[in-house]
């Protein structure tokens, strides 16, 4: 039922135990989704619940979950102990008793503050529940996730394998009268029934001048001859995504989106020959960076050139708060890393383009995981 075996955990347990051992903490109370799944494999849909996965530095780990997720946690965690609240409990007062009665208050605890889910009102609730010795503890889970274990490396090329089937199917299905919404579902219907877990926020399918406009997606617009069409998929096995962006255009396409077409094919294999081990993050963005500049594309391209990937739940697949390729950062690049490498040039409200790949930093230097042409396709 869990995607890794029992050693792999107990090594990323042990790990994040080093980590308290060197700031001098007891206890870390994890509250991020992804935190949780990562150390005991405990995976839910209902990961927007309030939930906490108490870390001691001996001893067995403690999930405490509402009493709806108890059944899931036992399937599909290997911790051994659950504690639940009910619907008209307080969590942050059941955590508290809990934790107290297991003996496990009173020494220097570490409190995850950086989840999506955990209001500020509710996180300092429980900060103030947990003693008067508490400090922030985000970061010790994620150091160790920054590197992928090759289980992990085969859950994401699994995935890709899925994104690649839906771009394929998407681009099948681009024509002139065709709907955003009939390319969504066509690349959705491939990645699920191929057999992807559920998604985040895609497929984003963007359309004309919607495709110049980031963080657009489907929206019912039918193609009309010239347009660019914009595509970007993360299809999910357990977890873990394989992010693939293409672009096409609907018949030919004019001078200008040839050549940003062109660039931004160059940026992203630019990008891809510097990294290797040892490379800062920010040279890798440099690599990318370069040639969109020299092409005159810097006002549209005002971001990072790449995140790290690996186990995620919406609203976002990526892992950007771990791991960055951005301007001037100096994060020294370890085999192992995985990154999405999205080059887009979009110019607002007119046209957007763009290209990428999943990428795993190897001890020669890189390997693309996602396979697919590189070229704007033309319907």
């Amino acid at each position: 039922m869990r995607p890794f075996t029992q050693d792999e955990y107990d090594q990323r347990v042990a790990a994040v135990r080093a980590g308290m051992a060197a700031r001098g903490l007891d206890l870390l109370v994890v509250t991020v989704p992804e935190n949780v799944t990562y150390l005991t494999g405990y995976e839910t849909i209902g990961y927007a619940s309030f939930q906490t996965l108490a870390v001691p530095l001996a001893g067995d780990l403690l999930l405490i979950v509402r009493e709806m997720e108890r059944t899931v946690a036992e399937t599909t965690s290997w911790v051994p102990s659950v504690e639940t609240f009910s619907d008209t409990d307080d969590p942050v007062d059941v955590t508290r008793r809990v934790l107290s009665s297991r003996r496990l208050l009173g020494g220097r605890v570490g409190l995850e503050d950086q989840g999506w889910f955990l209001s500020p009102a509710v996180h300092a609730r429980l900060r103030a529940a947990l003693g008067d010795r508490v400090e922030g503890g985000s970061g010790l889970v994620e150091a160790v996730r920054r590197v992928k274990s090759p289980a992990e490396v085969d859950l994401i090329r699994s995935a890709c394998r899925l994104t690649e089937a839906g771009m394929q199917a998407a681009l099948e299905t681009i024509a002139p009268g065709r709907t955003e919404n009939q390319v969504a579902a066509a690349a959705y219907v491939a990645m699920v029934g191929g057999g992807s877990d559920f998604l985040v926020g895609d497929p984003i399918v963007t359309s004309g001048w919607r495709s110049g406009v980031g963080h657009f997606t489907f929206a019912n617009r039918v193609l009309e001859p010239g347009d660019a069409v914009l595509l970007e998929f993360g299809a999910c096995r357990r977890r873990y995504f394989g992010p693939l962006m293409r672009s096409a255009v609907v018949g030919e396409p004019a001078p200008d989106l040839t050549r940003m077409g062109e660039t931004v094919i160059e940026a992203l294999e630019a990008a891809i020959a510097a990294i290797r081990p040892g490379v800062t993050s920010g040279a890798v963005d440099q690599a990318c960076r370069g040639v969109i500049d020299a092409a005159g594309y810097e006002p549209y391209f005002r971001k990072r050139t790449g995140y790290s990937v690996g186990v995620a739940y919406a609203p976002d697949w990526g892992e950007g708060h771990i791991v960055s390729l951005r301007r001037d950062d100096p994060t020294p690049l370890e085999p192992g890393m995985v990154f999405h490498i999205p080059p887009a040039l979009r110019v607002p409200r007119r046209y957007g383009l763009g290209m990428s790949e999943t990428v795993l930093v190897t001890e020669g230097g890189c390997e693309v995981l996602t396979r697919f042409s590189r070229t704007i396709y033309r319907a």
